[in-house]
């Protein structure tokens, strides 16, 4: 049995799947989600070696664009013309700079942006450009370099000389320092500080027991302060009491004083008394003798009197002799014991 294999149906069936496939590769070449980039130029007066056509450019460390074209500008020959393509959206001001980066050790070099305030104006086509100018400064390696140079340029013959010289006066105090007398020296000082280590770590109980012995001291120290500071507010406070109690000894004193003006009124009041007793006790007598004359006058009146009157008259002068006797003697234990008002006998 023999198969019939209809040709034109295979070619077309190859010529539909080749089709479909270069359907596929233009699709998938073509970028889908077209962006849109804005064109600017920078001028840079270094070498830009590593940096190509398609070189990304960064904002930040972030991609936002690429290198355009590169060229040199006839009427700027010390400058590279490169113009840079950065997506629209992303608005640049005037503050923004750029400059030239190197990334890793590749040698592959990109363009990186940076700064730009937000209050700063944005960067617009100046008078003859075709393109907006984004300014420029060195890169790091260019920085590096004129710094190195300057410095190089700054170290004068004056400045070596001296450098030298000061070299010289180090290496001879260190062959001073490293003499063998000093050395020997040294030697010995750290055969003392060993032989000091081998006698601490012989008595190191003894050194044990005398911090334990200082700390008790400390201990014993700070009861005692804890108890002189005791000792002093307990002073504090007698010396309060006393001076309490010298006001109220200032008061007794005032009180004394006060007391004795009215014992010299008192003594002053027991001799009018006194003196009163003896005017009435002369009077009486006075009156006796009276009477005495009146009895010689009437005999009767005067045996009346005598049974009746004169006892009485008596008694009375006996009561009156022994009040007078004890003023007397009261006023003269209060003349020698005034604080007989105060305390009593």
């Amino acid at each position: 049995m023999d198969s019939k294999i209809n040709y034109a149906i295979v070619g077309l069936f190859v010529i539909i799947l080749s089709i479909v496939l270069v359907a596929s590769i233009l699709w998938l070449s073509v970028d889908i989600e077209k962006k849109h980039y804005q064109t600017y130029q920078v001028y840079i007066k270094e070498s830009i070696s590593g940096l190509n056509l398609k070189s990304p450019v960064k904002y930040n460390g972030v991609t936002v664009g690429y290198v355009h074209y590169i060229a040199l500008d006839y009427k700027r020959p010390n400058e590279v013309q490169i113009l840079i393509n950065i997506e629209q959206n992303l608005q640049l001001r005037q503050d923004t700079t750029t400059f030239l980066s190197v990334q890793g050790l590749t040698g592959l070099a990109y363009i990186e942006i940076t700064g730009g305030s937000i209050t700063a104006p944005l960067v617009v086509v100046k008078s003859g450009q075709k393109y907006p100018e984004l300014s420029n400064k060195p890169s790091l390696l260019n920085r590096l370099d004129a710094t190195v140079s300057s410095l190089l340029d700054n170290l004068s013959s004056e400045t070596t000389g001296n450098l030298l010289f000061n070299i010289n006066l180090l290496s001879e105090a260190a062959n001073t320092l490293l003499s063998k007398n000093n050395i020997e020296s040294l030697t010995k000082t750290l055969h003392n500080f060993e032989v000091i280590s081998n006698t601490l770590a012989t008595h190191d109980q003894d050194i044990e027991a005398t911090l334990v012995n200082t700390v008790k001291i400390t201990t014993n120290i700070d009861t005692i302060s804890k108890k002189i500071i005791s000792l002093t507010n307990r002073l504090e406070n007698s010396l309060i009491a006393v001076e309490s109690g010298s006001i109220d000894f200032a008061k007794i004193a005032s009180t004394i004083k006060d007391t004795s003006h009215t014992f010299v009124k008192t003594v002053s009041l027991v001799n009018h008394v006194v003196e009163e007793v003896e005017i009435t006790t002369k009077t009486i007598g006075k009156i006796a003798d009276d009477i005495g004359t009146a009895v010689q006058n009437s005999r009767h009146d005067m045996d009346y009197f005598t049974r009746q009157a004169l006892p009485e008259v008596t008694n009375s002068l006996r009561e009156l002799q022994v009040l007078l006797n004890t003023l007397r003697n009261f006023t003269r234990e209060l003349e020698r014991k005034p604080n007989m008002l105060l305390f009593g006998k």
